[in-house]
């Protein structure tokens, strides 16, 4: 390893964070003195951005955002149809709407529900701020994570799941530097996912302080549903899928997030990666499996017997794996970048690796975590449980043998 090159990179990044606070809190006292509508006694006394907004600067730079450039992307009118259908908030939509209107009735704020990945869903705004929220974008159909939009509060709740909240002179945008955010996410306590955030914002001296309080009682209802409705979609999978389970010695009886609604002969696992017609996949204590499709699920069973996991990592070419559960084979394409993890977790054993120490290895400081999240998160919808969380690893019984390009 080239240590002065790195000593000299993490150099760079400390001036660069450095430089970032210090334009973000200039920024934020001066606020009354060009008479912006917002006003600097607003911010916390002795404020500093907190270290998330100024990596988030940081990336947006490296993305090649310009600050005076505010352009989310929109997606189209039927991509929007069919994530509304798809998003596990459809069912609290209109209910989490309505409390909105409730509580916030003589507030000028604008309020979104977005998805996963950012995507504003459903969203509604006071009279008096439609036009300036139509202007700057926030509309349904507008993406808001960090890739499309720099740092708002939705990247920032998107990167680092918890309620918070985004100064005016946070915003990486001027175009938002007199807007006030607050947000939070909505968690799938089931899956563990994120299924969203609710988000609210106005012009700062209209928001009070109780909004965040707000957004995350919006956001914990919406929860709560998303669970319902989890166990609701279970129940009448367990009931429909019976009588298919039964003919089986050994299977799983799971849905189309791979939450396991029933199972036969095997103590079963809450969840397993997400099944795809006829595809083999290996999931713990089950071998190497094939998915069938019944209505509203999937029955996944061993496609032979249950042995050691085998797998041989191929980097001639397209890199792909070999996966060999005793008689059964499978081959999965998978990235460069994949094929790195890979090894590094080989290397790594049973201790595994943390996010911030594979960042540290992809990409030469601690800084990308959130990268490092997506792209495991990709990796593990691909190989499924071969590879283990908390730490990053390979699964238990699995053996890695590489052969080289």
């Amino acid at each position: 390893m080239n240590w002065a090159a790195t000593v000299q990179q993490a150099a760079e990044i400390t001036t660069d964070l450095a430089d970032i606070r210090a334009s973000i809190i200039s920024e934020s006292l001066g606020a009354d003195a060009v008479g912006s509508t917002h006003t600097a006694h607003r911010y916390p006394d002795n404020y500093t951005p907190p270290t998330s907004v100024l990596e988030s600067w940081l990336r947006a730079r490296a993305r090649g955002h310009q600050r005076d450039t505010h352009q989310p992307e929109l997606v189209n009118a039927d991509e929007l149809d069919r994530r509304r259908e798809q998003s596990s908030l459809r069912h609290a939509s209109t209910a989490a709407r309505a409390i909105v209107e409730a509580s916030a009735d003589e507030s000028e704020l604008v309020f979104g529900m977005f998805d996963a990945d950012g995507v504003m869903l459903w969203g509604q705004a006071d009279s008096r701020l439609r036009d300036a929220a139509h202007g700057l974008h926030i509309t349904e159909g507008a993406r808001w994570d960090e890739e499309s939009a720099a740092t708002t509060v939705v990247g920032q709740v998107l990167a680092d799941p918890r309620p918070q909240r985004v100064y005016p002179a946070e915003h990486y945008a001027k175009a938002l530097g007199d807007w006030y955010c607050t947000g939070a996410p909505v968690l799938d306590r089931v899956t563990g996912d994120v299924a969203g955030v609710i988000a609210f914002g106005g012009q700062m001296n209209a928001v009070q302080p109780a909004t965040l309080m707000l957004a995350a009682s919006v956001a914990e209802f919406c929860a709560r549903d998303v669970s319902d409705e989890h166990q609701r979609r279970l129940s009448r999978l367990r009931e429909t899928g019976r009588t298919t389970l039964s003919a089986f010695k050994t299977a799983l009886l799971v849905d189309d997030d791979g939450l396991v609604a029933d199972s036969r002969g095997v103590i079963a696992p809450t969840r397993i990666a997400p099944p795809g017609d006829g595809e083999m996949r290996f999931v713990a204590g089950l071998g190497v499996c094939i998915a069938e499709r019944v209505d509203g699920g999937w029955v996944v069973r061993p496609s032979g017997p249950a042995g050691p996991i085998l797998i041989e990592l191929d980097l001639r070419g397209e890199p792909s794996i070999h996966v060999t559960d005793g008689p059964d084979h499978i081959t999965i394409v998978v990235t460069r970048r994949h094929a790195q993890i890979l090894l590094l977790l080989s290397d790594a054993g049973r201790a595994g690796l943390t996010s911030a120490q594979l960042s540290k290895f992809l990409f030469g400081d601690t800084t990308h975590e959130v990268s490092v999240r997506s792209e495991m998160s990709r990796l593990r919808r691909v190989v499924g449980a071969l590879v283990s969380s908390r730490p990053y690893r390979l699964a238990t019984d699995v053996t890695l043998t590489v052969v080289p390009d």
